[in-house]
């Protein structure tokens, strides 16, 4: 920990800001709570002034998923019909925590990652400006759907175009099959089996 992280940390009111990341197929939407833009990995994060809220990040000794809902307040009417439009669902977000210089709104030491997730449902309430609610399910939402996989040629061709492993299924549905056949029992005169 470097002294200006110890400083901010041990400070009365430490400056610090959240930033998101959203992976629409459009492209990312970046932004942070502070007045500037700041630089995380290289990316750029636009600073909003603020970011509307953002719900408790939970977590637990249990194995159990867990979501997190932000709230993106003041969007232009035109940006929510783009996100409307976009097939958003099971794409990535991830959420930051940042340490920020007072003096200059600059990170002061590399963001925490509060909660890596895939966005879920919009929520969008219209007023003179619209506020964008996103909902991210943590990887352990995974666990809670089927898996629905039928094992049929057309199911194999659907996910491994090209590959005929599952071909033969239908014809083998009434096949009889008799195993060892008959001649595996028979044993020639030594008593031996051929």
């Amino acid at each position: 920990m470097t002294t200006a992280v110890s400083t901010a940390i041990t400070s009365e009111t430490p400056a610090r800001t959240v930033a998101v990341s959203l992976d629409f197929p459009s492209g990312f939407v970046r932004i942070n709570g502070s007045p500037s833009d700041i630089t995380i990995g290289g990316q750029i994060f636009l600073g909003v002034g603020g970011l509307g809220a953002i719900s408790v990040v939970e977590e637990s000794a249990e194995l159990r998923a867990y979501d997190l809902s932000v709230s993106l307040s003041g969007v232009p009417r035109d940006s929510v019909s783009i996100a409307l439009n976009q097939e958003y669902q099971g794409r990535a977000g991830v959420v930051y925590e940042v340490l920020l210089d007072q003096a200059t709104w600059l990170p002061l030491s590399d963001p925490l990652v509060v909660f890596r997730g895939r966005m879920d449902m919009l929520d969008i309430r219209m007023g003179e400006t619209a506020t964008v609610s996103v909902k991210l399910l943590n990887r352990l939402a995974d666990w809670e759907r089927p898996k629905v996989r039928r094992f049929t040629p057309e199911d194999q061709e659907r996910l491994y175009p090209g590959d005929k492993g599952l071909a033969f299924v239908p014809a083998t549905v009434e096949k009889e099959l008799i195993w060892p056949n008959r001649s595996w029992w028979e044993a020639d005169a030594k008593g031996k089996i051929k």
